[in-house]
């Protein structure tokens, strides 16, 4: 991965400006990837997005650097998977800070639009700060609603609801 210059080029670019069409459904080859990284390399440079994301998500648990999960995440995204967009777009503003603020805004306002719950977890929490996007209360409820249509247990409903919540209490007091 060092050697190809393609994903270099994938991580300084913002995920919205590579953003896809269609959503690819997610499959979650994590575990798989734990013990067979070399091949799940493999398949994600034929063009297996789950594979990409899977490893991403395998290699920043495990290892120190940034750049693999963030490289594979970019390239998950560019081949169709939605949620690697939001999740790299939150490796850009844990990474680089206020700078990448405006991409990743933009990436999780496009993953919210494809229904992806964490995109839309992270924009409404984004549109209650006013951090990157106008505040805009009311959008923020509505789209943190979003983020709780894979159930109450899910950890973006979790985050949507508790965000929702502190929203809810702002609004009282005025």
């Amino acid at each position: 991965m060092d050697s190809d210059d393609s994903y270099k080029k994938l991580t300084s670019e913002c995920p919205a400006d590579f953003f896809p069409n269609q959503d690819l459904p997610y499959k979650d080859f994590i575990n798989y990837c734990s013990s067979h990284p070399s091949l799940c390399f493999d398949f994600c440079n034929k063009g297996d997005a789950n594979y990409c994301s899977s490893l991403a998500n395998y290699v920043q648990e495990s290892s120190e650097n940034t750049y693999y999960s963030e490289a594979l995440f970019s390239k998950a995204c560019k081949m169709g998977l939605v949620n690697a967009c939001t999740n790299r777009a939150s490796g850009l503003i844990k990474l680089n800070g206020e700078s990448s603020l405006s991409c990743a805004v933009k990436t999780f306002e496009l993953s919210c639009s494809k229904n992806d719950a964490w995109g839309c977890t992270m924009f409404g929490a984004y549109l209650a700060q006013g951090k990157g996007v106008a505040r805009d209360f009311d959008k923020a409820l509505k789209v943190l609603e979003i983020g709780c249509q894979n159930g109450l247990e899910d950890p973006a409903c979790q985050s949507a609801q508790h965000i929702s919540s502190q929203i809810r209490a702002v609004l009282t007091q005025k």
